[in-house]
């Protein structure tokens, strides 16, 4: 059988977009899919008149795959077209490439991730292919990512369909989308595209970047963005720092302006004598290789020769005589030393560290994504950038790339694949007298019902979703098929009385786990779901039966950003533990890179520290911490038990595993809970002597520091009326020399403490610290020396 030979509707869409910049998706489901992809590419092939490029995505490559049956008839029309196959779970390692088409097989996994990251491969007039069994199979199919969705216990037959069914609906009715079921039309009409148009570029002609550079951009926005990057030829102010933020929508080549604009000012800094050092960080490898391949390609297009510095096979740095683009981890980014620092992906970089980066290097460029599937970019614009504007020793130069790289502007199926993704998701838009008046008291906590807000109220989930894109979260399209697909998974809002969501709090059902279950978890087994639960039965074994409570967690929290600062947030966990309580569950928690800003929030709302994570995350430099609240007798009498393990277990591990923790971040975690305990002070008559000596003056700090450490230690463990009200500044101090063996100097940096009186602070704080735990036989101590 020939291509010409299928129906001819199945190629109507291809004329829509040869020649032109704008591209067209086709959705084919049912029967004979593979064979009707096929004919489309050889059909769209010969339109073309030229060889064909085209992406295979699948979840597997098997014998008896769809992409082996697709194979089979593309041999079958002969075509001109070549076909590169990738699995999903690869698909972070193409980035930066581009196609002429693509076919992504659905029938066996749909992650909304994999979705929004490969279609923006695909060049203007090229089509993206999707394949699917019968639609109404398609929502009843058990893909690999819902089934990981599933945790006892629930079954199969519980997971939702919210996810899937409101892709289908978003596929309808739309310009540059078409429907076929068993080779049939379903939806889908003609769309005139606008006509492939040569690209004009004006170079500047004052520019100090070499034109070899400028030449190599493909749009007029790169070309900007470069000559606002001559912005870093000028040396440094002495007390101004020179900053350029580059953002864009995905797909505009902001991270070649970064590679290019690194390139041109080693070529125009650097020398033999003195090279130039640029230090490139990103939340993640595949950020920083198109950025590697640009600056690559400025190098040769300027005749500098250059070595690749590989590991395990992928260029991590390029130098030469000139200098160095090197790439680093944001959590190690602040120990190397660089004249200029570049953050490509910045919004999925934690603020907190994007302000030591600032704080640390004299030239920054920082470049973020605005909407696309990392998400997120706008809290970055939110919180960092305003913070930017208005430190007057930042010389700040802003742009926006607007103008698509692979294809045109307005081009079909980006504006489906935003709206499908949540992509460009906004919250409520406030008027001025709420900006100015909403407080806790008008709020309003509901219940919402998923369906009506994934298929009827659409207004509500982009509302709900637009709050977490302007907050600190980096968010990603899982995120949203996990809260519309999981059986185990809902959410909560605080709403105005007019509807508008001012607090959006995604929760998951955790606990109630099987004994058999948490045994294999005690023993070093990881089954999916139950994050709370599952790691107290693995770091506290003997308290492991807490996973048999019923619990809810917080997956994410997050207020309007015009509103933060307010008790929106405490108002929605206060609501939240009412509810919980009534309903019967045990306790409600939550898990989240470590601040001391999120962390005293946590602790305001009443939660216990029960867990920090050994190691510090590579991309936020934070520890992940999990808190719990307990709602029954049950669980606050097991809750208090793993909070006294846990501070016992940091205060042992301070001089080592945490000596890098922050001494802040460490007196939140054991500044005590809200109950009432006093530690037993366990101290041998030596020790007893010993600290009464070092309170009189006999003993230096160093001869008594064994016996101060029991004492301290007392102090720490213990909670409420028995614990000695001491203030955060001592306390720091007390965690900084007593516990990280801190010098003097360190210690009073890091308390706040001035140098020349922490000695005697210390010396007179451990007198009270004596005196409260050691009660009389302490007071008579200190009488006699």
């Amino acid at each position: 059988m020939s291509a010409s030979e299928l129906s001819r509707s199945l190629f109507k869409p291809l004329g829509e977009v040869v020649g032109s910049r704008h591209r067209c998706l086709i959705l084919l489901a049912g029967e004979g899919r593979e064979e009707q992809a096929a004919a489309l590419f050889t059909e769209y092939a010969n339109l073309r008149g030229e060889p064909t490029e085209i992406l295979f995505a699948a979840d597997s490559f098997e014998e008896d795959s769809s992409y082996a049956r697709f194979k089979g008839w593309l041999e079958k029309f002969e075509g001109q077209v070549s076909v590169e196959t990738l699995l999903y779970k690869n698909s972070e390692e193409i980035l930066g490439l581009s196609f002429d088409g693509l076919v992504m097989d659905l029938a066996e996994q749909l992650r909304p991730n994999d979705l929004g990251r490969l279609v923006e491969l695909v060049r203007g007039g090229g089509i993206i292919v999707l394949l699917t069994p019968k639609l109404e199979e398609w929502l009843r199919t058990v893909t690999r990512f819902r089934r990981r969705l599933l945790v006892p216990p629930y079954r199969e037959e519980d997971l939702r369909d919210l996810f899937t069914r409101r892709l289908i609906n978003t596929l309808k009715g739309k310009p540059g989308i078409w429907i076929f079921e068993n080779g049939q039309l379903v939806e889908g009409k003609p769309y005139r595209s606008p006509p492939l148009e040569s690209r004009m570029l004006s170079l500047p002609e004052d520019a100090e970047f070499p034109r070899e550079i400028y030449r190599i951009a493909l749009t007029q926005d790169q070309v900007e963005a470069l000559k606002a990057f001559e912005e870093m030829l000028k040396p440094p102010k002495a007390s101004v720092r020179r900053v350029l933020v580059l953002t864009a929508n995905r797909g505009r080549g902001k991270s070649a302006v970064l590679g290019l604009g690194s390139a041109a000012l080693l070529y125009r800094l650097g020398s033999k004598r003195k090279p130039f050092k640029i230090a490139l960080t990103a939340p993640s490898f595949s950020n920083v290789r198109v950025v590697l391949d640009f600056a690559a390609r400025g190098l040769k297009a300027l005749g500098v020769n250059f070595e690749e510095v590989k590991v395990k096979g992928s260029t991590v740095a390029l130098r030469c005589k000139l200098g160095i683009i090197d790439t680093v981890s944001p959590l190690n980014i602040l120990r190397r030393k660089a004249d200029l620092v570049l953050v490509d992906e910045a919004a999925g970089i934690p603020v907190p560290l994007l302000f030591k980066i600032l704080r640390s290097f004299r030239k920054a460029v920082y470049s973020s994504t605005i909407h696309g599937y990392e998400g997120a970019g706008r809290g970055f614009g939110l919180r960092f950038m305003e913070a930017l504007e208005k430190d007057k020793e930042v010389s700040l130069r802003r742009v926006e790339l607007k103008t698509p790289i692979r294809y045109g502007e307005g081009d079909p199926v980006e504006a489906w694949l935003y709206d499908a993704l949540l992509l460009n998701a906004e919250p409520a838009e406030l008027t001025n007298q709420e900006r100015l008046s909403l407080s806790p008291d008008h709020c309003i906590y509901i219940s919402p019902n998923l369906e009506e807000w994934f298929l009827k109220q659409e207004n509500m989930l982009r509302q709900f979703i637009g709050i977490y894109v302007l907050a600190h979260y980096r968010n990603r399209p899982d995120d949203v098929a996990i809260l519309g697909e999981a059986p185990h998974h809902f959410a909560r809002a605080l709403i105005t009385a007019e509807g508008k969501i001012l607090a959006s709090l995604h929760l998951c059902e955790e606990g109630s786990m099987p004994s058999e279950i948490i045994e294999e978890v005690a023993s070093g087994g990881n089954p999916p779901g139950n994050v709370i639960p599952s790691c107290i039965a693995k770091n506290y074994v003997p308290y492991r039966y807490f996973a048999k409570l019923r619990g809810l967690r917080v997956v994410r929290i997050a207020v309007h950003p015009e509103l933060r600062g307010r008790g929106l947030g405490l108002k929605a966990l206060d609501e939240l533990s009412r509810e919980a309580e009534a309903l019967g569950y045990d306790w409600v928690g939550a898990g989240f890179g470590a601040t001391p800003e999120l962390l005293r929030f946590w602790l305001r709302a009443g939660f216990f520290p029960v867990y920090i994570s050994p190691a510090r995350n590579l991309v936020s430099g934070e520890y992940s911490v999990l808190v719990v609240k307990p709602l029954t007798g049950k669980a606050l009498k097991l809750t208090r038990v793993l909070n006294l393990e846990f501070r016992l277990k940091l205060l042992d591990s301070l001089h080592d595993t945490y000596f890098g923790m922050e001494t802040e971040l460490a007196q939140l975690l054991l500044r005590g809970v809200n109950m009432d305990y006093g530690h037993p002070l366990q101290l041998t008559k030596v020790q007893k002597a010993a600290l009464a000596s070092y309170v009189s003056g006999t003993l230096t700090y160093e001869a008594a520091s064994a016996a101060i450490r029991s004492l301290v230690k007392t102090h720490f463990l213990s909670s409420g009326k028995p614990r000695l009200k001491l203030s955060p500044k001592v306390e720091t101090a007390l965690l900084a020399k007593v516990f990280q063996g801190r010098p003097w100097k360190s210690s009073a940096l890091r308390s706040g403490i001035p140098a020349s009186n922490i000695k005697t602070v210390l010396r007179e704080t451990v007198g009270e610290v004596f005196l409260h735990y050691g009660g009389e036989e302490a007071s008579k101590l200190l009488e006699r020396v």
